[in-house]
């Protein structure tokens, strides 16, 4: 029986959101193959190994590295900044251990979205138009807000969970927004709003290298202006049409899309790729997520559900994979 390091926590904005993804791991892991240990990140950046999810609310203290003695494989279990962003794998790659999903390279680009967009503009996917401002930037959003067309989204550069993110419907509002948004990072990204719904897929890597591409998700917010923290994780926030009823050739362009944003940024084992789809049929990738949310309302695991692949066998391919990985 192979011990997984299941980390999870981090001291970002996302920490409840990952530990909600690390109850669902440990309760679907098939205990006749593996064993869940459970390592969890507290929100100073400390490390404990720990009984239960819920008692990393109430530790102190801890170790500045994690205890890795007699883990087999790792299934980081991390949303955000430091532990979707290459921070946690590259410490992995020190300590020689195998671990679920991304690399160092593709995990930092991914989190960067600017950096995303030039990579995946350059091999041809359309993504959305976007001004980044920084803290020393600031100054140019009064002259944006005067000449951008309104509706726009605006969010943080390196967050997820659309923690931090505002829909600005007037000059007004521009720059509230945007300070909300740097409050969670030192750029902030400003977006025209895509007409259209949000699309997203999963992408599976095998154990011989070949990728796979789940069922087609698309997200019906039933409150929420656009589908926002609120609506992602709170039951009956947004209904999932999957698979999303679309023509058949619309569905092969986003897995076209989908598998082609996988490879342009090195990913490695698992991610979701979302977009969004125009009533005409137009496509613009909005994001790549290499450690997508695993709660249970999260769409990676409600995708592969409506093709056949249960989440118990789709987190035992994962680990499957990273052992592969390790060993080549």
């Amino acid at each position: 029986m192979k011990r997984i390091g299941i980390i999870f926590g981090g001291a970002n904005s996302e920490h409840e959101v990952s530990c909600n993804s690390a109850r669902s791991v440990v309760a679907n892991l098939d205990p006749a193959l593996f064993e869940g240990i459970l390592i969890g990140i507290d929100k100073t950046g400390g490390w404990h190994r720990l009984e239960s999810v819920d008692a990393l609310a109430s530790v102190t203290g801890g170790s500045r590295f994690p205890d890795l003695d007699g883990i087999d494989v790792v299934f980081p279990v991390l949303h955000g900044r430091f532990g979707e962003d290459g921070t946690v794998q590259g410490l992995l790659e020190l300590a020689g251990v195998p671990y679920v999903g991304c690399g160092v390279l593709a995990s930092a680009l991914a989190m960067d979205k600017l950096i995303t967009q030039r990579l995946l503009d350059a091999v041809g996917i359309p993504t959305i138009p976007t001004h980044g401002i920084t803290v020393e930037s600031r100054a140019e959003v009064s002259q944006l807000a005067s000449e951008i067309e309104y509706p726009v989204f605006v969010k943080p550069n390196r967050a997820g969970s659309s923690v931090g993110a505002s829909r600005v419907d007037s000059p007004l509002d521009l720059l509230a927004a945007v300070d909300l948004a740097l409050q969670h990072d030192k750029t902030a990204l400003i977006q025209v709003a895509i007409v259209g719904d949000e699309v997203s897929l999963g992408v599976l890597q095998g154990q011989d290298g070949a990728l796979e591409v789940g069922a087609v998700l698309r997200i019906r917010p039933r409150t929420a202006v656009f589908f926002d923290y609120e609506a992602k994780y709170t039951a009956g926030g947004a209904d999932f049409e999957v698979p999303a009823l679309l023509p058949a050739a619309i569905s092969a362009q986003l897995a076209q899309y989908a598998t082609e944003a996988f490879r342009a940024l090195d990913c490695e084992g698992l991610a979701r790729v979302d977009f969004f789809l125009g009533e005409d049929g137009a496509i613009t990738l909005n994001e790549v997520n290499t450690l997508p949310g695993l709660t249970a309302f999260s769409q990676y695991p409600r995708l592969w559900q409506a093709v056949g692949l249960s989440y118990t066998d789709l987190l035992s391919r994962l680990i499957d994979r990273a052992g592969v990985v390790f060993s080549a």
